[in-house]
This record gives C-alpha cells, structure tokens and sequence, in this order.
C-alpha cells in the first residue's frame, strides 16, 4: 500500500510500503524527514507550537489510500545507534527485554518464593521498628515493608548479563550482530502472542553492522515478516551497497532523491533493462540484482558525478533513470583501466 505524508511543500511525498520496506537514495533532508515523521505519528507526540509552525500550524499526517492512518496503528520501536539495543536490553516498562521477561515469569511458579521475600522483608521491618523508639505525644513513628510482586521483581531486582567462555560479560563487549539478533528474538516471543501491529524502523545500521551482519539482520527479519502478518519493518540505510534486494522485496524498495518513486515487480523491471541493454552481453538476474544493491542510492541524482562506479552499473542507472523518465543530464564518471593496475591486481601479494 502506499504511505502519504503530508508535507510543508511537497505534495507527492509517498513511499510504497510493505512488510519489508527499505527507503535509500541522495535526498537526506526528505530521509531524515520521514524518519522523523514515523516517530513522531506513531509515538503519540504531543506537537508543540513550534512543531507545528513547520507545517503551517496543521498537525503533520500520514495517510493511506486518501484517509489518516490512527496515530495508534502501530506500535513503533525504533533503533538507530548500538545505544537504543542497549536501552531495548533493560528492564525498564516498555522494552522488549522486559516484555520478555515478564512474560517468562509468568510462566515460572514463583508465587511461594515472592511471599517468602515479603515475610522477610516484614520480619526486617519490624525488628527495625523495635529499635525506632521514637514518638510525640501519643504518635508514634514506625516502618513498613513494600510487598513485591513479580513486575517490581523484576524492575528492581534484576539485571541482564551475558556468558561468553564460562565468563560474564557487559553487553556493550557482545558483537552487535549478536546484540540485535537478541533484541529479535525476543522481540518474536512477543509476536507469537500478540496481535498488535508492530512496526520496527531501522536507521543507519551500517554505521555498527558489517555488510554480511547486515545481511544476516535481513534474513532474520525477512523470516519474521513471513511468519507475523502483524509485523513490519523500514529499514533506511545510509550507505551505498547495504541494501537487502531481492526478487520478492524490490517493489518496497522507494529511493528518494530528485524524484521519489519506487521499483516496479522484478519480471516487468528485468524485463526492460535486458530490452535496453546496450550489448548481447546481458547480465543475469542475479548480477541484475547486485547492481540494483550497489546503485539504488544514486538514481534519480547527479551525485554519481561523484562516485566511483563499474561501467555495467553505470549503465543500469541510466536504463533505470530512462525507465522513470529522469531526463536530467548527466556527467557519467567513465574510466579506461589501466593494464598495469589491472595485472598487479591479479597477482598474488
């Protein structure tokens, strides 16, 4: 379905969103934009006068299929630094890592234990009282014991940790792959038993994931977009190349740049690039594929003036710019190589 979000000045400001979306491309101001827009609406902000003196004092929108989505639609987890992993880690209302727990306690019969607790913590109280001695007139001064339950329990009793070689560690020294795929599997415990729409927005993973981390994240995701219908997910990479292409996904591939758009389905895509494609010399669908992964970010853009990039993929942006009649010229940044490097390449170091 496509998304609209309203806009101080731009009118056709859409993305086409699915259980996978991933938005890229040069326009960073209209990316961050975005991005903002969906914490805000789905967070429940409460807008300021200053907020909504940016948007000619209307409440900023997100509609779909010409009506508003309910601010309450999603319920919105966001993660854009290695930090917010960490703070979804914690035992604090609100975080996966609690839900999680929780929702394990609920399952341990730990109702003995927690009144044993609040016997001792009455005995300690009253042994205190003993020793207070301290009244006005007829009133007298005393303490009492707060009974736990399972949920203070766990709020201000315990903490997580993690083993790695008979050893325990600080979360910050567990690899960051490892640190979301936790986050995901316990974000999907959630989901097994929760209707709720969820909506999981993902922000410059490059900056703390390798590219095959990168891949290995997707995969996760992908499977629990397969498995929850009420699941969905944004990714914006900030990179070029750290894009999760595939045949089933590309059409939730939006790139925002000097114009907004998003692929078309594969078949009728790949479709058109072998008809244009200047030589007999046609690259397969799988090589297809990689340089939609590596030139996505710079279509519908001057900015390639500035990138160094392969013939073949210089010459997939401009069928791609062709085919949504991007009729900007462009200074294609063309290369011959050079024998030489070419051969020290192939040599052994």
């Amino acid at each position: 379905m496509k998304l609209h979000f309203s806009h101080p000045y731009k009118d056709n400001l859409d993305i086409n969103f699915g259980q996978f979306t991933q938005i890229v491309g040069q326009n960073q101001q209209i990316k961050y934009y975005l991005w903002q827009l969906l914490m805000w609406y789905f967070d429940g902000k409460k807008y300021t006068e200053e907020d909504l003196s940016l948007f000619n004092q209307a409440e900023p929108q997100i509609e779909s299929d010409g009506a508003p989505l309910k601010r309450n639609s999603y319920k919105i987890i966001s993660i854009s630094t290695v930090q917010d992993i960490i703070e979804q880690m914690t035992y604090k209302k609100g975080t996966i890592s609690f839900d999680f727990m929780k929702q394990r306690l609920n399952t341990v019969d730990v109702m003995f234990d927690i009144d044993e607790i609040n016997d001792q913590l009455m005995n300690i109280a009253n042994k205190i009282n003993r020793t207070l001695n301290l009244s006005i007139d007829e009133v007298t001064y005393q303490t009492e014991n707060i009974d736990f339950n399972a949920e203070q329990l766990l709020l201000k009793s315990f903490k997580p940790y993690f083993q790695f070689k008979n050893q325990n560690i600080s979360f910050e020294f567990v690899e960051n792959e490892s640190k979301l795929l936790f986050f995901l599997e316990m974000l999907e415990e959630k989901l097994k038993s929760n209707s709720e729409k969820y909506l999981l927005v993902l922000k410059n993973l490059d900056d703390f994931l390798n590219y095959s981390s990168f891949v290995t994240v997707c995969q996760k995701l992908e499977q629990l977009c397969l498995s929850y219908p009420s699941f969905y997910v944004i990714i914006f990479p900030s990179s070029e190349g750290y894009l999760y292409a595939r045949r089933e996904n590309i059409e939730f591939i939006n790139i925002v740049s000097d114009y907004i758009n998003h692929y078309y389905d594969f078949d009728f895509l790949f479709g058109r690039f072998v008809e244009q494609y200047p030589t007999n010399q046609i690259p397969s669908e799988d090589d297809f594929i990689l340089s939609i992964q590596k030139i996505s970010g710079y279509l519908f853009s001057k900015e390639i003036e500035y990138m160094s990039l392969s013939t073949k993929d210089l010459v997939t942006i401009k069928i791609l710019n062709n085919l949504y009649q991007y009729d900007k010229k462009l200074n294609y940044p063309l290369s011959q190589p050079n024998p030489l490097e070419i051969k020290f390449l192939q040599e052994k170091s």
